[in-house]
């Protein structure tokens, strides 16, 4: 999966609110929370948990998730993320083994916006089609958060 992390047009800022600290210790910090956000939107992909879910997913990328409704024989298409998420969580092939193998941190483009890759790894054998990771982004206001919806379906 390799989707645009070039930021352009996107509104996100530098995260210069935030407080000056060392390049380490800023890799350090931001590894740990983009890590707990990717840890956090895979227990909410096991459980369906469309609150949790929503909440680490960009705004702008809710309705990837809302999308996935689309022919789920439910009866029409969800238009909004949380009770679209479930569906989505469903059809996300091996989230009930995914597992973070690495975070891999790095910026967009133009060097501004701290983004981590969150390599995925899965602890059985999964037929079908995986996410191999997820990207996430530093916004605005302090929070890592995926932009791009990975598909992950079979």
């Amino acid at each position: 999966m390799t989707p645009d992390i070039s930021g352009e047009g996107t509104g996100e800022g530098s995260g210069e609110h935030r407080e000056e600290v060392s390049g380490a210790e800023r890799t350090e910090e931001d590894t740990e929370q983009a890590r707990a956000a990717a840890e956090d939107f895979l227990e909410a992909l096991r459980d369906g948990d469309g609150e949790t879910g929503c909440a680490v997913i960009d705004e702008d990328a809710h309705s990837a998730v809302t999308l996935s409704t689309m022919n789920s024989g439910e009866g029409g298409m969800e238009t909004e993320c949380q009770p679209a998420f479930p569906i989505y969580a469903e059809r996300f092939n091996g989230a009930d083994v995914a597992q973070i193998r690495e975070v891999e941190m790095g910026t967009d483009s133009e060097g501004k916006v701290p983004i981590a890759t969150v390599h995925l790894e899965y602890a059985q054998e999964v037929a079908g089609q995986t996410a191999d990771d997820l990207l996430f982004w530093l916004m605005d206001d302090g929070e890592w958060r995926i932009r791009t919806v990975p598909f992950g379906g079979p």
